[in-house]
């Protein structure tokens, strides 16, 4: 049976430290994923987001470029700063639909709790040209001197 030329059994470790090593990274990589997904989604629906889709929206302008059935894109960018009262938000939003797609950049601050856009602007994919989406009489915020 055993002529002594028997190599001793190596260890769990020894056989499958390549699996493990594997399932450590893509362990690793899908914490990295979901923090990245999380964060997008928090920018997204933000309040300062939803108040630049929302007037984006209602522009005839926009609906011209772009065509009633808008559509936002998932990955919203940009920088947002939040307290309780206050805050600022400079953004980047992707929109497409059945006439063209672009992104919608806008700029708010938050002031006493409220959301106030100071720049709302469109601009066609592969166009520098911007199609300023805010209301004339939202230009100037009644806080502003």
């Amino acid at each position: 049976m055993g002529n002594g030329t028997e190599k001793p059994q190596r260890s769990w470790f020894a056989r499958n430290w390549g699996w493990l090593l594997a399932a450590v990274l893509a362990l690793f990589l899908s914490f990295i994923v979901a923090i990245i997904f999380m964060v997008f989604a928090l920018i997204k629906n933000s309040d300062a987001v939803k108040l630049a889709i929302a007037t984006a929206e209602s522009s005839p302008a926009l609906i011209e470029q772009v065509g009633s059935l808008m559509k936002t894109g998932w990955f919203v960018t940009g920088n947002i700063e939040v307290t309780p009262t206050t805050g600022s938000a400079d953004l980047a939003i992707p929109v497409s639909g059945p006439k063209g797609s672009g992104t919608i950049y806008a700029e708010a601050h938050k002031h006493a709790g409220l959301w106030h856009l100071e720049l709302l602007q469109y601009g066609k994919d592969n166009s520098n040209e911007r199609l300023d989406l805010l209301p004339a009489e939202t230009t100037k915020p009644s806080w502003t001197q």
